[in-house]
């Protein structure tokens, strides 16, 4: 039975593919020229979680995923307009419109929260920390700021 299994080197990795996934070191950096990298450790389901999405809302979310880890942090704030909503609509959301909610109260009252576009209905929501993209609120139906 132990003929079957294959040994692999150190050096090879089951899922990353050499020079096409982002270095990991990266990801503490900081600066507007880095890459960014979306981490869903702090997710907060309950106020809604990705079960609650249709498969279609779901096909949006990675396309969007996929999307955001191509840019920089520049091109994201780029995004921003208080006019025309366009392409990921970086927004920074006041506390408030979160309501009382234990989580956002546990954050440093330096971190700024804000919302990303994944279509015209669909947000998200979270802060940045280094390159780092703290996804903490989906938000399928854009209530948190209607």
């Amino acid at each position: 039975m132990s003929s079957r299994i294959k040994h692999r080197t150190n050096n090879e990795r089951k899922y990353i593919v050499r020079n096409t996934d982002v270095n990991v070191d990266s990801f503490d950096k900081s600066g507007n020229d880095k890459l960014v990298f979306i981490s869903i450790k702090n997710i907060q389901p309950q106020y809604q979680c990705f079960s609650d999405w249709t498969k279609t809302e779901l096909s949006k979310f990675w396309k969007f995923n996929k999307q955001l880890h191509s840019m920089t942090w520049q091109q994201v704030y780029e995004t921003a307009s208080k006019r025309e909503k366009r392409g990921l609509a970086y927004t920074v959301i006041p506390r408030e419109n979160y309501g009382k909610n234990e989580f956002i109260s546990s954050l440093d009252n330096e971190i700024k929260m804000f919302e990303l576009r994944v279509d015209d209905e669909i947000r998200v929501h979270g802060y940045r920390m280094n390159a780092t993209f703290y996804l903490c609120f989906l938000d399928r139906d854009h209530k948190i700021c209607k």
